[in-house]
């Protein structure tokens, strides 16, 4: 059966118009000739950002980049080729970050930060263990991080555990080494009078509250790095829907 003349031209339009935008597979050009050579662009590289050189400069740049991951328009910075190598012997990061676990919350994603940037703890619930906090200590001490971002998020799901598990609806059981530092936080946060989706609300926010007052106490050379002005430590909370991360104050 012949093919009429205006679906042939259908066709040969339709392949050139996948040929133009790089969709047309190697070896099926239209009417038979020879696949043109198409120039596939490398992928971008971000540009190299300089080190912060002070915990109000290291914040600032968190905010930045957040705002540049909220936007849609981020930088990708200090991805380089030539930065990784130079990062073999050695890693000056300018923040830390104790974070959840959640699969939604990366840190470098939210903040747009690059290799070498962020020394970063996750834990479900961004507890603050023993193991974090001299993690921590050592992103500070030994590493030089001016600033320690504990981050939490809406609808936390280790602190809904530990809610249900207060409210008696299940036992901790395995999930207790999560749950019982949480519990500090949903006692705060009943404080309030919030129930249902506001008290996770608040008890997402104690929690992060709690973590930041925390640290110093567990780790005496981050309160003498407070003190002498060398980090500062904040809370914020990251909304999933929008990526943006409001600081505590």
């Amino acid at each position: 059966m012949k093919t009429a003349p205006g679906r042939r031209l259908q066709r040969r339009e339709m392949l050139g118009g996948l040929m133009a935008v790089g969709m047309l597979p190697l070896g099926l050009a239209a009417c038979g000739s020879p696949a043109p050579d198409v120039a596939v662009a490398p992928p971008a590289t971000g540009s190299v950002l300089p080190r912060p050189e002070t915990p109000e400069e290291a914040l600032r740049r968190l905010q930045e980049g957040n705002e540049r991951f909220v936007a849609g328009t981020p930088l990708h910075p200090n991805q380089t080729v030539e930065l990784r190598q130079q990062l073999t012997g050695s890693q000056q990061p300018f923040a830390a970050v104790l974070g959840c676990s959640d699969s939604r919350t990366s840190p470098e994603l939210a903040m747009d930060a690059g290799i070498g940037d962020l020394f970063v703890c996750r834990v479900a619930g961004n507890i603050a263990a023993p193991a974090e906090a001299s993690s921590l200590l050592y992103a500070q001490a030994a590493l030089g991080a001016d600033v320690l971002l504990v981050l939490g998020h809406d609808d936390c799901g280790a602190v809904k555990t530990a809610i249900d598990v207060a409210d008696g609806k299940m036992p901790a059981g395995e999930f207790a080494p999560l749950t019982d530092p949480i519990q500090p936080a949903v006692t705060e946060a009943r404080r309030t009078g919030a129930t249902g989706p506001a008290l996770l609300h608040e008890a997402i926010a104690a929690n992060v509250r709690l973590v930041v007052a925390a640290l110093p106490a567990m780790t005496p050379g981050l309160a003498q790095a407070v003190q002498a002005g060398k980090l500062t430590i904040r809370g914020g909370v990251l909304t999933l829907s929008t990526g943006k991360i409001d600081l505590l104050d």
